[in-house]
């Protein structure tokens, strides 16, 4: 018992000097993938839209938007990046859990400036909020047969917002405990189950990385006014996870080791701009073509064998209306790295996703159910592919892939990172305004004003965001 206080507490009290320094340096990688996420996804339908709305409502306020040369109020700031840090589904998380860069990184960003905190004082809050909330994911995580029917993303990511605006602000830990309250009575609802699988397109709340993001900020803003919440908001048989449509809780998963043992470090980043599942399959494609010395015209055929989960939600997609299903066609992305497209925000440019070439070459993939990479999945929550893939000449290749690079197994460098960083920054800051960025983001345990991440970062200013 006593969960909500014993993670408001540490929510509270956690500091740097209370940590490994491997934990703080994979703050500051989180941090480079999910700004350079959201710079890289700003131009992408999804965050133009978001966009639109916070210009609708007027502009002005005190966080940074990222790439759109404009600020805002702390939620709206944050919900406007936390969708295009999700837009090109480049950014990492945690398998069958969320991808918490969106709400973690710029719910602090927002609040470190509205605050004007320092750079010790933002990775504080962010490894904070990481703990907090895959602690209250894993806890909660329903079912497989559960998950099915209700379950999705975005519900307990909300905490990691409450945990970093509430360190900000420097709530107290009774204050705390009310922001997790009042932040779980406001909760979004999951929202996996309604994505359109059968019925593309799919929708663009995707991952519901940023809507957490507003009212986690706010039940922060609303404790330190005063505003009184539920005080045993994760206890129990009537506590939050009965509220986010899971059908078990193991309190113990929230408490156990806590501050000592980071999940943070068990996090993936990704190496391409595409769904976590389709992934190992993109390595493996790679590594027969370099094998062979093959082009897209030597391979006559490619087989994927997948988890079931892939097969159910139509991942063999050949016709994807838009941006988002592309994200989640598993042809469309073998048929880029048959045509050696490196990976990138491009992918779902007109020139790339328009092309009747690659529609073509997308015809040549197949996508089936493995019944050993379907039990590395239930078993082992491992995103494995294996691959066939026969040449024009008649041959047979194969390769089965585990993890994929950016796994927790096989993780990117931090020059994978600082690469990628790169490629994606491009798409809305100078080259100068993008490496100094970057070497604030690696130094920002010494930085003093967390702010100046935002004052780079936020680009130029773009009008009414109509432009794609």
């Amino acid at each position: 018992m006593n969960e909500t206080r014993t993670l408001a507490e540490f929510a509270v009290n956690f500091r740097l000097e209370d940590c490994p320094p491997e934990v703080i340096h994979q703050a500051g990688r989180c941090t480079v993938e999910t700004i350079g996420c959201a710079l890289g996804g700003s131009k992408t339908p999804l965050a133009q839209a978001a966009y639109r709305t916070l210009a609708r409502m007027g502009d002005g306020g005190t966080s940074t938007v990222v790439g759109f040369g404009r600020r805002a109020a702390p939620d709206r700031a944050a919900f406007v990046n936390g969708v295009a840090a999700n837009a090109l589904d480049y950014d990492g998380g945690v398998v069958l859990q969320g991808h918490y860069g969106g709400t973690v990184i710029f719910s602090t960003l927002a609040m470190a400036e509205l605050t004007n905190a320092t750079g010790r004082e933002f990775l504080e809050a962010v490894i904070a909020a990481y703990e907090v909330t895959t602690r209250i994911g894993e806890a909660t995580r329903p079912t497989p047969e559960y998950r099915r029917l209700v379950s999705g993303y975005g519900p307990h990511q909300g905490f990691a917002a409450v945990v970093a605006a509430g360190r900000l602000l420097k709530l107290n830990a009774d204050q705390m405990v009310h922001a997790f309250g009042i932040y779980a009575t406001f909760a979004p609802l999951p929202s996996s189950a309604q994505w359109n699988w059968r019925n593309r397109p799919l929708t663009w709340t995707k991952d519901m990385v940023a809507w957490p993001s507003v009212s986690g900020i706010n039940a922060a803003l609303l404790a330190e006014s005063g505003f009184l919440g539920p005080r045993t908001i994760l206890e129990g048989d009537r506590g939050f996870w009965r509220m986010a449509a899971s059908d078990r809780c193991d309190p113990e998963q929230m408490t156990d080791a806590l501050g000592t043992r980071f999940n943070m470090l068990k996090l993936y980043f990704k190496a391409y701009p595409t769904c976590r599942w389709n992934q190992a399959a993109l390595d493996g494609m790679r590594q027969v073509m370099a094998r062979r010395g093959w082009g897209e015209g030597d391979v006559a055929a490619v087989e994927v064998g997948v988890a079931r989960a892939l097969v159910d939600q139509q991942f063999e997609d050949y016709a994807p209306h838009n941006l988002v299903d592309a994200q989640f066609s598993l042809p469309y992305a073998v048929a880029l790295i048959l045509h050696g497209e490196e990976a990138g925000p491009h992918w779902y440019d007109p020139p790339l996703f328009d092309s009747p070439t690659i529609r073509a070459t997308m015809r040549k993939v197949t996508v089936r159910l493995d019944p050993e990479i379907e039990r590395l999945f239930v078993e082992k929550r491992m995103a494995a592919a294996a691959i066939h893939v026969t040449g024009v000449d008649g041959t047979i290749e194969h390769a089965r892939v585990d993890h994929a690079h950016g796994d927790y197994d096989n993780p990117l460098s931090d020059a994978d990172l600082d690469r990628k960083f790169r490629k994606l920054a491009a798409v809305a800051l100078e080259h100068g305004a993008a490496e100094e960025l970057l070497e604030k983001i690696r130094g920002l345990e010494a930085l003093g004003r967390a702010a100046d991440l935002g004052a780079l970062a936020v680009g130029k200013p773009r009008g009414d965001g109509r432009e794609n």
